[in-house]
């Protein structure tokens, strides 16, 4: 290993960065849902929409970029949840068609970042990187 390691800092990606916005917009909105589903959709929405940017900081952390695929993998999951959330909420009348539509778009913007993200990873694993074993 190198002498001159540096911090990876997950904020200064773009992906997660629009993850994170993410997460506050839907906490905002969640605010607006029926008392009752408290203790269920919005419990299940916001854990899984702060899932998405805290899965992309953990990997990014990770020493091994296998385990950063690991975790961006997770996030990834994470982003169909969400939609899953939102098109439950939008079914049941706590959000309407235009914040459903802006919300899913948003969503759909971070699994391609996503998607693109794993696929940079696994080229850094092609070219031997001394951080690509596992």
């Amino acid at each position: 290993m190198s002498q001159n390691l540096y911090i990876k800092d997950f904020k200064s990606l773009k992906v997660w960065q629009k993850a994170n916005a993410l997460e506050q917009e839907i906490a905002e909105l969640a605010k607006g849902f029926p008392g009752y589903e408290q203790y269920r959709l919005v419990d299940q929405l916001i854990r899984a929409s702060r899932s998405i940017g805290a899965n992309i900081a953990e990997g990014n952390t990770q020493l091994f970029i296998k385990k950063e695929i690991v975790h961006a993998n997770i996030a990834l999951g994470s982003a169909g949840e969400v939609r899953n959330h939102l098109l439950t909420a939008f079914q049941n009348s706590y959000i309407n068609r235009e914040e459903y539509n802006i919300l899913d778009e948003k969503l759909i913007e971070i699994i391609k970042m996503l998607y693109g993200y794993i696929k940079r990873l696994k080229l850094e694993i092609d070219s031997d990187s001394d951080f690509s074993v596992c």
